[in-house]
C-alpha cells in the first residue's frame, strides 16, 4: 500500500481510538488497510496508553500514507477521541471501528454503496461475536429495509424488543450529520460508557433516511479486559455514573430541542435498565432479586410493543 494516493475527500474516514490494545492492534488495521474500498481514510488517535500499540501504529503509517495519527493531550476516553478523530476526518462517511475489533474486508465497500450515492444518512449492518476465533451472530439479524423518514424509523424502533443497536461501530453515518451533532453535545465530555448512547440518539434525530442491510460487517471481539465485561467495582460504579449522566443528557436535549419523543423513551428505558444491572453487580444482589428486576423490564417491553403504552 505504500505511495497510494488518496484523493482530498474520501469515500469513508474509519475512526479508531487506541488505548493499550497491542495484542489486538495489527488484526484491527490489517482489515482497514486491505478494505476493497481503497478511497478510504484511517484516522488513529493515540489515546495515551502505556504499551507498544502506538509504536505499533507508526509502523503501519510509514508503509500506507492513508493512515493518519492524531494524539490527545492526555487519556480522554473514546467519546472525545472518535470527536476528535472527526474534526479531523476529511470522508463523506464515517465508519467506528473499536481497536480490539476487525472489519470484513469487504466492509468499507458494500457499507458505501448501500448509501445510494449520499441518499441515505445513516446505514446499519450487523456483526458477529468473535471469541478464540469462533463467530457467533451478535445479537439478532437485521433484514435488508429502509426508511423513508425520522417518524417512520421511530415507529420501528419503538416497536422493536431489546436495546436499539446504539453501538457506533455498527453503522456508517455521514459526516456532516456528525459535525451537526456537536452543536448539541459538548464533544469534550469524559464518557466511557453509554456514550455510543447518547451519539446515537443526536445522530437518529438529526437523520431522514436510514437503511439497514443484511450484511454481516464488523467482528466485535469478546474481550475479557473491555469495562463492560469488568468485575472491578469502582469500573462498575463509573459505569453507572456514565449511564445516569447521559439519561440526564437525553432527557434535557429532546426537550429542549423537540427530539422524537419515541425514540427518546426507548433509549432511557433501556439505559435506565443497564443501569439497574450496574447497581444490582456493585451491590452483589442476589440472582433472585436480579431476575425479579428482568422480568419487570422484559414485562414493560412487552406491554410497549403490544400496546404503545
Amino acid at each position: 500500500m505504500k505511495g497510494l494516493k488518496i484523493m482530498p475527500n474520501s469515500k469513508v474516514s474509519i475512526i479508531i481510538p487506541v488505548y493499550n490494545v497491542e495484542k489486538y492492534l495489527r488484526e484491527c488495521l490489517d482489515s482497514c488497510i486491505n478494505q476493497t474500498l481503497q478511497d478510504i481514510e484511517i484516522i488513529i488517535v493515540d489515546d495515551c496508553g502505556s504499551d507498544k500499540s502506538m509504536d505499533i501504529a507508526q509502523e503501519y503509517a510509514k508503509n500506507d500514507n492513508r493512515i493518519k495519527i492524531i494524539k490527545n493531550k492526555q487519556n480522554q476516553g473514546p467519546f472525545t477521541s472518535r470527536n476528535n478523530a472527526v474534526l479531523a476526518a476529511n470522508g463523506e462517511y464515517l465508519v467506528f471501528l473499536d481497536s480490539d475489533d476487525f472489519l470484513d474486508l469487504r466492509a468499507c465497500e458494500i457499507a458505501y454503496n448501500a448509501t445510494k450515492n449520499g441518499y441515505y444518512d445513516i446505514i446499519k449492518f450487523n456483526a458477529y461475536n468473535y471469541e478464540n476465533g469462533n463467530t457467533t451472530i451478535f445479537d439478532k439479524i437485521l433484514e435488508n429495509d429502509s426508511f423513508e423518514s425520522l417518524q417512520e424509523y421511530a415507529n420501528y424502533m419503538y416497536r422493536q424488543k431489546g436495546y436499539p443497536r446504539w453501538n457506533l461501530w455498527s453503522i456508517i453515518v455521514k459526516r456532516d450529520i456528525y459535525l451537526k451533532a456537536f452543536e448539541i453535545l459538548n464533544s469534550k465530555d469524559r464518557i466511557i460508557m453509554a456514550e455510543d448512547a447518547l451519539m446515537s440518539f443526536v445522530l437518529w434525530n438529526l437523520s431522514n433516511k436510514f437503511c439497514h442491510i443484511s450484511d454481516i460487517l464488523y467482528y466485535y471481539r469478546n474481550n475479557p479486559d473491555s469495562s463492560t465485561k469488568t468485575k472491578n467495582k469502582e469500573i462498575i460504579a463509573r459505569n453507572s455514573k456514565d449511564r445516569v449522566f447521559v439519561i440526564h443528557k437525553i432527557k434535557a436535549i429532546s426537550k429542549k430541542y423537540k427530539f422524537n419523543s419515541k425514540i427518546a423513551k426507548v433509549f432511557v428505558e433501556n439505559l435506565k435498565y443497564y443501569e439497574y444491572c450496574d447497581r444490582l453487580m456493585y451491590r452483589k444482589i442476589n440472582k433472585i432479586v436480579f431476575k425479579i428486576y428482568d422480568k419487570y423490564f422484559r414485562f414493560k417491553r412487552r406491554l410497549r410493543v403490544k400496546f404503545g403504552v
